[in-house]
């Protein structure tokens, strides 16, 4: 096994205890992710705080739009990261070196498209919304500041994922923290100190992620052998790039599925007005928070998987699959023990007191959904799984039914049943559970061992 510093050995799956191992290298990632959630959910507390109710509506309905994009920018590093943690266990480390040039370019090339997009049809985007005309304006400038910054947003994730892909899920932790830490001192500064509103917390996102990626790039180009570049070697191997898009683009769907969801019916939200939205928004950075738990372990299976499979050894991944389906059952019952008693003071996070209906509202929302949190548990260990072994494709058709299901019912409960708002909160679990149970029986069918490629590549 090739390392990848001077000291540092990469973490190796395919033998030891399993749990353990999943879970010592989930933490960092948890713990980035926690950290990674800040970036969006300061935004909503200070501008909640310090501006208003409909300051902290505008960031959300803006926001969702924002998650596609960060769906994006995860899931192709993560879809190439598979490949290289692949090539690690079939114990291939030259070719790893290849992957990250090309998925470097790609990401890059990718980020100034999607920039370009954003920018010109911003006004079109917000306007397809229904947002509200009261709160237009302040989505508007907060979407189009957001969007500035996707390039950061994209080679940070092209930074984290490969190093955890290599064994390493600790470094990007550390330069999330700071660059975290950096975003909540802007936010503060540029909000309170400065009165700039949306656009300031926008603006100090960009920074801020801008700050992480440079570390990343100090760190790697000194530390790490396999982002070491002679004369010749950051190539773009065209060979690569349908492994990259194969892996990859049902990858990004999938990350996405959520903003996708949240898109599809943020019509029928701003259809019960600036109220229910900011509530809607809290209770949606609750349901993010509450599900990274099971989105960090995740990312860590996905690996574990790789690196099985890429060894040839079946047997660890089903053991792997079923404590880690025990594990995430268990976690999902706490997380679903704090939303559901603790929704009134989790909401304070983000209005003031004063804002009775707002905490009112997004409270009992919460209620709705917390109960059955392991089916999401459920759900995204499948899932992982699937990644895992390069069953990209079945993994974002599991997702779709999360995001059809979801879709589907929250109009049904909340207009064809008369539910109103809360019809969108029982259409949550919903969808949960149908991504649940599709992507669990395509695990069980056990057709994805002719998936993974790179073992032989």
């Amino acid at each position: 096994m090739a390392l990848i510093s001077g000291k540092k050995r990469d973490t190796d799956f395919t033998k030891g205890p399993i749990l353990s191992s999943i879970v010592v290298f989930t933490l960092p990632i948890f713990l980035g992710n926690v950290f990674q959630q800040l970036y969006n959910m300061v935004d909503s507390i200070v501008v909640g705080k310090f501006v208003g109710a409909n300051a902290l509506a505008a960031v959300g309905s803006s926001a969702t739009t924002s998650m596609i994009l960060v769906g994006l920018m995860l899931g192709f590093p993560a879809g190439a990261s598979i490949i290289a943690s692949q090539f690690l266990g079939a114990g291939k480390p030259e070719r790893i070196k290849t992957t990250i040039s090309t998925a470097m370019w790609f990401l890059l090339g990718l980020a100034a498209v999607m920039t370009i997009l954003g920018e010109t049809f911003s006004s079109a985007i917000i306007r397809l919304l229904n947002v509200p005309e009261n709160i237009r304006p302040d989505a508007l400038l907060y979407f189009r500041i957001y969007v500035a910054g996707i390039v950061f947003m994209a080679m940070y994730n092209f930074f984290a994922a490969f190093l955890r892909a290599l064994g390493d899920s600790t470094t990007p932790l550390i330069f999330l923290i700071i660059s975290s830490l950096l975003n909540i001192a802007g936010d503060l500064f540029f909000v309170v100190t400065l009165h700039m509103g949306v656009a300031g917390v926008a603006i100090a996102t960009d920074l801020a992620q801008m700050v992480s990626v440079i570390l990343c790039f100090i760190y790697c180009s000194r530390k790490n052998e396999y982002f070491r570049f002679k004369k010749g070697e950051l190539v773009f191997d065209k060979s690569l790039v349908a492994d990259i898009v194969r892996y990859g683009l049902p990858n990004s769907i999938q990350s996405s599925i959520s903003g996708m969801g949240m898109l599809m019916v943020q019509g029928l939200i701003n259809s019960f007005g600036s109220v229910s939205m900011a509530a809607y928004t809290a209770a949606a950075k609750m349901e993010q928070l509450c599900n990274l738990p099971m989105t960090s372990l995740s990312l860590a299976l996905a690996v574990f998987a790789g690196q099985n499979i890429g060894a040839q050894e079946f047997d660890r991944i089903k053991k792997g699959h079923r404590v880690s389906l025990i594990f995430v059952v268990c976690v999902s019952a706490a997380a679903s023990a704090l939303i559901y008693f603790f929704g009134q003071n989790l909401m304070l996070l983000f209005v003031n007191a004063e804002e009775a209906e707002v905490v009112e509202i997004g409270k009992t929302f919460m209620r709705r959904w917390a109960p059955f949190v392991f089916l999401h548990g459920m759900s995204a260990i499948n899932t992982a799984f699937l990644r895992g072994f390069g069953d990209s494709l079945f993994a974002m058709i599991s997702s779709f039914s999360d995001l059809g299901v979801r879709m589907l019912t929250a109009f049904l409960f909340a207009l064809g049943l008369g539910l109103g708002f809360m019809g969108i909160a029982w259409a949550i679990p919903c969808g949960w559970g149908c991504c649940a149970v599709v992507s669990g029986l395509r695990y069980l069918s056990g057709r994805w061992k002719n998936k993974a490629v790179r073992s032989a590549a």
